[in-house]
């Protein structure tokens, strides 16, 4: 048995992200109304010109509405307040304004771009292994450098690459891979198993089970799921089923957040 009456969705963006189709407070009715009964905002934010997060996100206005609906759903819904960072490690003296003194509960640590290129313009013309081996490259120099919580969506760059090249072979970046974990063990930071990869051609999550095995083998424990919803009809999508999953691979919690600090939820 799993713990299903504790559901908990810790990849959300309402219209505080620039790509969020829903209000914060559309959101948080759509969770209480699916049975969900933890919810973390995870706002894009961006802080190089030219990314197009960049500017949307009004950190008094968001912290403004957090504690007003929190005020509103009490002991119903417990509400978080996060980030999602793209390239957390690059240009750190100009992300600290808005992680320092606001009191976020989480961050996710994300690759969205590598150079000035989002993912899906980086990848075209290229194989395969240049645009994965870049790929996971600057994903080891965020868990290296970035301050974050989790690594967002792991193997992000499939769901862009799997409709021109299929799906890419683990072993291909085996030491890579085995790389980045140690680093996110060794420094506390987690791996966020984002549910939207069913969305996407190639069916599966972020990362791979593949990976959460290797992540097991070397004794990784911080896993936080999200659906990565961008709207009331994504939210919770698939988190029960990826509880399942975890459990048969020999997990025995997920993770909530309060003020950066992980606490254990037993599945």
């Amino acid at each position: 048995m799993i713990n299903i009456k504790r559901l908990l969705d810790y990849h959300m963006h309402s219209n505080h992200s620039w790509d969020g189709q829903s209000t914060i407070d559309e959101m948080c009715q759509s969770a209480v109304n699916k049975g969900i009964s933890e919810i973390c905002f995870t706002e894009h934010l961006a802080v190089r010109e030219g990314d197009p997060c960049y500017g949307h996100l009004q950190m008094e206005h968001y912290n403004n509405d957090i504690t007003r609906l929190r005020n509103f759903y009490n002991n119903k819904l417990i509400i978080k307040k996060g980030l999602e960072i793209g390239e957390p490690h690059l240009l750190k003296e100009m992300i600290l304004p808005f992680t320092t003194n606001q009191d976020i509960d989480f961050i996710i640590g994300s690759v969205h771009n590598l150079g000035v290129y989002d993912l899906t313009v980086y990848i075209e013309g290229k194989e395969q292994l240049e645009s994965y081996k870049a790929y996971f490259e600057e994903l080891l120099k965020c868990v290296s450098y970035g301050d974050m919580d989790v690594i967002g969506h792991f193997d992000l760059l499939k769901r862009y690459a799997f409709d021109i090249n299929g799906q890419y072979h683990h072993s291909d970046y085996k030491d890579l891979i085995h790389e980045i974990l140690k680093k996110a063990i060794s420094r506390n930071i987690g791996l966020e198993i984002n549910t939207s990869g069913f969305r996407s051609s190639s069916m599966e999550i972020f990362p791979s089970q593949t990976i959460l095995n290797v992540y097991k083998e070397l004794n990784g424990k911080i896993l936080t799921v999200g659906s990565d919803s961008h709207s009331v009809s994504m939210i919770g999508n698939n988190i029960a089923p990826v509880y399942l999953m975890l459990k048969q691979i020999g997990f025995d919690a997920v993770y909530s957040y309060n003020k950066r600090t992980p606490h254990a939820v037993k599945l």
